[in-house]
């Protein structure tokens, strides 16, 4: 109750590397999803990127405490980002598989009877909730409106260039595979999400540092003190400076595989870095009403919850 009244600013330390893992394998399979059905990939990458979404989901399901009552997420889905990704990673698993089955079979079965428009359908239902796990860390995070450095419609969009970045290191690593067969094309589209991500972080980072005194303090921590080898170090540099200078001026796969290798490392480092730099707001005083000293300690948490909800 002490740490929750503290008037200084206070980083969040409930979120670590268990959930920076969940979202880093959840995004990395929508994104790899997506270049799937882009750039008209080998089945075996759907198959891929499924699994990692699962692998996400098991990761969170363990983080939750109770995997066993990790059903009942479904029925908050209209005020929850954790129900709305559990009914995303369920669509998804279930709309992918099946549209990917009869390549994966070699033949020409469908459960909607062989309908061209049936199998449309499916196809964008898996893409669309493909689309909506790479989205999904940036919204979940930002419905923590206590800690105003994730508190930004940027998020969302950060993430899934992440996703899609994570996805071209797969790419990239698979390269060593097929004899660098698509390296070429993997290594365009890599460089072109390198730039873009580049770009809007460091647009995300100037806009957080005008947002007020707990953003300022949360990029500080990202980029001056106890985060700033893994950020700078590892995120920024091996994670996305280093690949890129690797793919431009190589072109060997055994170059694409190192800086695919870099890519996913990189990626899962800048979720740690995002969790870790979030600071809380401090509690305003004069936003508390002193005069009725008689209150429990419930009814104080739910007016300072209720005040930070409206920020």
């Amino acid at each position: 109750m002490a740490n929750l009244f503290n008037t200084e600013l206070r980083a969040q330390q409930e979120w670590s590397w268990q959930l920076a893992l969940d979202l880093f394998l959840g995004g990395l399979g929508g994104g790899l999803f997506l270049l799937y059905q882009t750039i008209d990939l080998p089945p075996v990458f759907a198959l891929v990127s499924i699994g990692l979404v699962i692998a996400g989901a098991v990761v969170l399901l363990t983080e939750l405490g109770h995997p066993l009552r990790a059903w009942r997420a479904i029925f908050k889905a209209r005020s929850s980002w954790i129900s709305r990704g559990v009914l995303l990673v369920s669509v998804f698993v279930v709309t992918a598989c099946i549209h990917i089955a009869p390549t994966i079979t070699n033949s020409s079965w469908r459960i909607w009877g062989g309908d061209d428009m049936g199998a449309k359908v499916i196809s964008v239902a898996a893409a669309l909730s493909a689309l909506g796990i790479t989205l999904y860390p940036g919204f979940v995070i930002s419905a923590s409106r206590s800690i105003p450095f994730w508190d930004t419609p940027m998020l969302p969009a950060i993430f899934f260039t992440q996703s899609m970045m994570g996805g071209c290191g797969i790419l990239l690593l698979a390269s060593a595979f097929d004899g660098g067969q698509g390296m070429p094309q993997a290594a365009s589209l890599t460089i072109a999400t390198i730039f873009l991500n580049l770009a809007m972080i460091a647009g995300y980072l100037l806009l957080m540092r005008r947002t007020g005194a707990p953003a300022r303090e949360s990029v500080r921590l990202l980029l001056q003190t106890r985060l700033r080898g893994l950020f700078w170090l590892g995120a920024v540099g091996a994670g996305m400076v280093l690949p890129l200078v690797l793919l431009s001026v190589q072109s060997a796969v055994g170059t694409a595989t190192v800086a695919g290798a870099l890519l996913l490392s990189g990626g899962l480092l800048f979720r740690y870095c995002m969790l870790k730099a979030g600071v809380y707001l401090p509690l305003p005083l004069a936003g508390i009403d002193l005069s009725k000293l008689n209150r429990t300690t419930d009814q104080l948490a739910r007016e300072y919850s209720g005040w930070t909800a409206r920020r």
